[in-house]
């Protein structure tokens, strides 16, 4: 005669279920997370290169359907922000693993997504395509045509994205001839930012200043960053502000305190002026 299981044996068997589920499941939820996040770095690598040969192929910065005519077209909810890419450097436009657009933020230069919870920053997942701030070229103007650096030409510093300068000043640069510092000859410069200018509006990557008084010469001298932190955290990295911008107001941000992602300028070597 067969005997069937007890009351008291099924309890010890569910009881051992309950508890094998209770250990798997944090462990299938951390795998579910974790490779969520996996695919979408991996869709940010995808997105990221198409920008990477977009500004190669183009000669110009990618900026979504972020327009530089007066009126701004700011794509709050991104969807259309690498429609531009689609065809020659996209072959799709891949939607992340919550089911949400990917992103573009084209001053700071990374793409991105809003992770699991999009009304939060601080599980957002994202990968620059262009990481450091740096300044790569500065340009002189002769406003006078006399050919010779002077009083009241200009000088154009080039960073290679956007971004907010806190005051530049004379003595943030250094002098070099021959790859030496000549401590007797500082570059004379007067910066006024432009009209309207802050950390909510600034989305230039050119800063203007004008020179003073002058001894650097063209083509014998090159200028470069001081090696100080203090000097090089006023030039800092400028993010778009989607959540307080508009189409007609296009803001920035760079504070610290809000837990954005911001970027200071890091020291290159020295660059040689050359005429605009």
């Amino acid at each position: 005669m067969k005997r069937g299981f007890s009351l008291i044996e099924l309890l010890v068997v569910v009881a051992i279920i309950a508890i094998l589920v209770g250990v798997a499941t944090p462990y299938y939820a951390d795998y579910v997370r974790e490779s969520k996040r996996a695919k979408a770095l991996q869709d940010l690598d995808v997105l990221k290169q198409a920008v990477v040969l977009y500004n190669s192929q183009e000669d110009l910065p990618y900026m979504g359907m972020l327009s530089t005519t007066t009126t701004k077209l700011v794509p709050i909810l991104g969807e259309n922000d690498f429609n531009g890419l689609q065809g020659r450097y996209l072959t799709y436009i891949p939607v992340d693993p919550w089911g949400k657009n990917y992103k573009l933020d084209p001053y700071a230069c990374f793409v991105y997504s809003d992770g699991p919870d999009s009304r939060v920053t601080t599980d957002d997942i994202k990968d620059y395509y262009i990481k450091d701030l740096a300044m790569l070229r500065i340009e002189w103007e002769d406003t006078n045509n006399n050919r010779s650096m002077d009083d009241n030409d200009n000088l154009y510093f080039h960073f290679n994205k956007p971004l907010y300068c806190s005051g530049m000043s004379t003595n943030h640069f250094d002098v070099y001839e021959n790859n030496e510092v000549i401590s007797s000859i500082t570059l004379d410069i007067d910066y006024v930012p432009p009209a309207e200018y802050s950390h909510l509006t600034a989305s230039s990557s050119t800063l203007i200043a004008q020179v003073r008084s002058n001894k650097v010469k063209l083509g014998v001298h090159a200028i470069a960053f001081k090696d100080d932190l203090e000097v090089l955290n006023k030039y800092m990295e400028v993010k778009v502000d989607r959540p307080n911008s508009t189409s007609d107001d296009l803001r920035t941000l760079v504070d610290p305190d809000t837990g954005n992602p911001y970027r200071y300028a890091i020291r290159t070597n020295p660059i040689k002026i050359t005429p605009k």
